[in-house]
């Protein structure tokens, strides 16, 4: 369910890892936070979604029930904008001359 979560509640989410992460380590502030995160080896909260997204939707594919295999196929996986809305509303057909 990460993965539909807005960007601005996975921004906050990310700001508190950071703060949790800054505490726990004593850092000071001229630390870059991805520098925390690499040394730590902790990830983002953007590649861990992402992570269990990927991981999820490969378990559905080798699941044995047909109605849960078949949701596979409406997933969409790529693009610029997430599905549906952004893309189905706004698209127009290019005319050529």
């Amino acid at each position: 369910m990460w993965c539909i979560t807005a960007k601005t509640h996975r921004r906050k989410i990310q700001i508190l890892q950071n703060k949790i992460l800054r505490i726990m380590t004593n850092a000071p502030w001229f630390v870059r936070n991805d520098v925390i995160h690499k040394d730590l080896k902790i990830e983002l909260i953007e590649d861990h979604v992402k992570n269990l997204s990927r991981k999820f939707f490969s378990q559905l594919q080798d699941h044995k029930n047909p109605l849960i295999n078949g949701q596979v196929e409406y997933a969409h996986t790529s693009g610029k904008y997430p599905y549906p809305y952004s893309t189905t509303k706004w698209s127009l057909p290019i005319k050529l001359p």
